[in-house]
């Protein structure tokens, strides 16, 4: 029996909730911080590589968090990563040296891996497969919300003050509610079919690159982006409404995406949307240098999200494309650890260019990477042919920023909704 829209929401309501309090708090802090370095008068490299310290501890997460799930219990594990969490939140106030900057960045990322992934699996769960898709759905909406939504309460206080911590702590601790009172069973976390990166790249190189480009694009911007929108010159809260509206774009973005994906050659489409985030940025570089509107550069902002943010679901579906369905679940796991260690990587490479050669040299290093591997990409058009429509799994959007969506995809699952 089909279910409606209104039943499949209210089964997931209180987990959904939790996910949005848990993504606003990590999100407003992952403003923040950059705010305070600039402040205090860091360089950008330094700010980068502190930054680029979440990204490393979710791609730790993402190899070791599963263990400690299996060990003690999901129940028992989110509360120790969210208290985890909570405490390493208000620990940025009182350990302020660079280097127990750069460890507390590590261990939050490593426990917001730990969170997500025992989130997707519980809303697993309490899918099936008529309504996983549905899911999976209402869980990129509020993902993607409770991110705009999270860099925005940046404006309620000064950031240099202790305010903004204690909320983003506060919402981290909030987020244990729905998942303490939960009566759920024990997810399925059981082992897949291994795959290594060697297999995977000869299967999908416009894939595996494709995930390391999106991570390199994502992790820059979103660990220096709001530097970046300070140095040329707005507010903080000009700052803030960019960042989001950027995190909106993806969001909006995906349906015309996956409809482009499902007709036509996904690397064609992949293509097209690299070249889209290249010629935003380079737009945008000289129209910052001369002088822009903020309303132009708040359309502008929307594009390139909605151009940068499908880069990673369709690197997922042309990797789908050339594999066997029993291969899923251990290729998402390789491509989403090629995406972090890209993600770390990112504001590494971009705040080193911004220390030599100033702030526009943000947008430089996202257009070169995002053209050059279009180029790449337009030549693997002509070096193998496109997989038949009739053979091609359905796109699904995925959010860029989650350290895990294995969980949720529907393709990922068997027909009796096992993990393929």
């Amino acid at each position: 029996m089909t279910r409606s829209v209104g039943e499949v929401l209210a089964s997931v309501r209180s987990l959904l909730g939790g996910t949005a309090a848990l993504i606003a708090g990590n999100n407003l802090l992952g403003v923040v911080l950059p705010l305070r370095m600039e402040a205090a008068g860091y360089p950008v490299a330094l700010t980068g590589a502190i930054m680029a310290a979440y990204y490393f501890g979710l791609a730790l997460g993402g190899l070791r968090g599963k263990r400690v799930i299996l060990r003690i219990g999901h129940i028992r594990a989110f509360a120790a990563f969210a208290a985890l969490t909570a405490a390493v939140t208000l620990a940025y106030t009182a350990f302020t040296h660079p280097a127990a900057w750069v460890a507390l960045r590590v261990v939050n990322g490593f426990c917001i891996a730990g969170l997500t992934a025992t989130i997707e699996s519980w809303l697993n769960t309490k899918s099936s497969n008529e309504t996983r898709g549905r899911v999976l759905g209402f869980y990129m909406l509020t993902y993607y919300l409770a991110i705009a939504a999270g860099q925005t309460l940046v404006n309620l206080s000064d950031p240099a003050a202790p305010d903004l911590f204690m909320l983003a702590a506060t919402l981290t601790v909030v987020s244990l509610i729905p998942v303490a009172m939960t009566s759920l069973g024990e997810p399925n976390l059981s082992d897949s079919r291994v795959l290594n990166v060697r297999a995977l790249y000869a299967a999908s190189p416009v894939g595996l690159i494709g995930a390391g480009v999106a991570g390199l694009m994502v992790g820059s911007f979103y660990a220096l982006g709001i530097v970046f929108a300070r140095r040329i010159g707005l507010s903080v809260t000009e700052a803030a409404m960019f960042m989001s509206v950027v995190v909106l774009g993806g969001l909006a973005f995906q349906l015309p995406m996956g409809m482009l994906a499902d007709r036509y050659d996904r690397r064609l489409v992949m293509s097209l949307a690299l070249i889209a985030v290249g010629g935003v940025w380079m737009v945008l570089a000289a129209s910052a240098a001369s002088g822009i509107p903020f309303f132009a550069l708040l359309i502008m902002a929307l594009m390139f999200g909605g151009a940068m943010s499908s880069i990673y679901p369709l690197c997922v579906a042309e990797t789908f494309d050339r594999l066997e369905r029993r291969y899923y679940v251990a290729a998402s796991g390789r491509l989403l650890m090629i995406h972090s260690i890209g993600a770390t990587a990112g504001p590494l490479l971009a705040s080193g260019l911004m220390t030599i050669y100033g702030p526009f040299s943000f947008f430089m290093f996202e257009s070169a990477v995002a053209l050059v591997y279009a180029m790449y990409v337009l030549m693997r058009l002509g070096v193998r042919p496109p997989i038949p429509k009739a053979l091609r799994e359905k796109y699904v959007p995925l959010p860029d920023v989650a350290p895990t969506t294995t969980g949720l995809d529907p393709r990922c699952q068997d027909e009796n909704g096992r993990d393929c």
